[in-house]
């Protein structure tokens, strides 16, 4: 009965209070059950870069840079110059609130001075465009005894397994070669490995293989499916043939497509492949029929480039000591473009020293928001339980 009634124990001089405290702790859980309903239903993400301590681990934008590429990270930027910065997202979101503040010793920027851009895409499909690949590379797939080498250089290197040569090559492609070529080019001692952005998997999960030739774990399927990624890529293998690469850093949503990865442009219909920081357009239809047999390319859009989410932030009012700079900005005019990176890009017309950067993007709680979080789930559950 005291589990029930325990007031009956409760001295008379304490049975107010009491149940103003018991009133008090079901009143919090309701709020705490509301906030956490709202959170889940409607998403927020903080990203933060202090130019004060920019070695900090609590940094989740990626370092700025000039239009130049050289480091902002001492947040100085000079008049007519443009930071530029990356979010990696996962989620829908229906605006971002931008706040920039300014150190002490910062000039104070005159009215309509700062202008933010916000772009979304893949973080890859950001790169600067290479040259075109008109020539179809030099590598070659040969098979000696069923046993697969790559030719390159002039030099003989042994796959690790057949899986890793067709990996690179589509089975067709490898041509069969006899003995004679052993000895000709004695094969090299250091092998061939998975084709550079290749996607491996094992028991502990998924890898994609970089341009430092590392498996880079793959930090979960949702990491995975943000990073337009395909199931359908995925290569199984075995200890000895994962080991054949050294494991390198775990890829997040703030991760860059890898060397390898093939984009295709929904609006100009073109192919694309990521190789050493640059984008370069597959020219070489051979190459491309090639690539297209070995990997699934990610659906991206040339738009994506070229239009952005502006907003002009303003002074708060309650802001002296440090010069606090904010601004909202819909991003209805992204939301149709595939990829979770933002493009975040700062213009200052004037000479600024920033202390920090802050980009939050939101979720407005309406009935279209609700839909996607439902339909989300019925994805998920489908992806789960569904036809197997």
């Amino acid at each position: 009965m005291i589990l029930f009634r325990p007031f009956t124990i409760v001295p008379e001089r304490f049975r107010s209070r009491y149940w103003l405290l018991r009133i008090a702790l079901f009143a919090s859980f309701i709020v705490g059950a509301f906030l956490f309903a709202y959170r889940t239903l409607f998403p927020s993400q903080e990203f933060l870069f202090s130019f004060s301590n920019p070695e900090t681990a609590k940094n989740t934008l990626e370092d700025p840079v000039g239009t130049d590429g050289t480091s902002l990270r001492k947040g100085r930027v000079a008049a007519g110059q443009t930071l530029r910065t990356f979010a990696g997202t996962v989620g829908s979101f229906s605006s971002a609130r931008i706040r920039i503040v300014l150190e002490k010793d910062s000039p104070i920027p005159s009215d309509g001075s700062l202008r933010i851009s916000l772009r979304k895409s893949y973080r890859s499909y950001f790169l600067p465009e290479g040259d075109p690949i008109r020539v179809i590379p030099k590598e070659r797939g040969l098979s000696v005894n069923g046993v697969p080498y790559l030719f390159l250089t002039e030099k003989l290197y042994p796959f690790v397994s057949e899986r890793a040569a067709v990996s690179r090559f589509p089975k067709e492609k490898i041509l069969a070669a006899s003995e004679e070529l052993l000895t000709i080019f004695p094969p090299q001692e250091s092998g061939a490995g998975f084709r550079t952005g290749a996607l491996l998997s094992d028991a502990q999960g998924v890898y994609a293989v970089g341009g430092d030739t590392k498996a880079h774990p793959i930090g979960s399927t949702e990491v995975f499916e943000t990073l337009g990624f395909h199931w359908n890529d995925v290569i199984p293998v075995s200890e000895e043939e994962l080991g054949f690469h050294k494991r390198g850093k775990i890829f997040l949503f703030d991760a860059a497509q890898p060397d390898g990865t093939v984009f295709h442009d929904t609006v100009k219909k073109g192919y694309s492949i990521v190789q050493d920081g640059m984008l370069l357009p597959i020219e070489n239809r051979e190459y491309l029929d090639s690539l297209l047999k070995v990997t699934t390319p990610i659906d991206a859009s040339s738009n994506s480039l070229s239009i952005a989410a502006t907003c002009v932030p303003e002074r708060t009012f309650f802001s002296f000591l440090n010069p606090n700079y904010v601004c909202d900005v819909p991003l209805d005019t992204l939301k149709s473009f595939p990829g979770g990176s933002f493009s975040v890009s700062l213009d200052s017309k004037s000479d600024l020293h920033a202390a920090s950067l802050t980009t939050t993007f939101s979720t407005k709680p309406d009935r279209s928001n609700f839909s996607l979080f439902l339909r989300q789930i019925r994805d998920r559950f489908s992806a789960a339980y569904g036809k197997r």
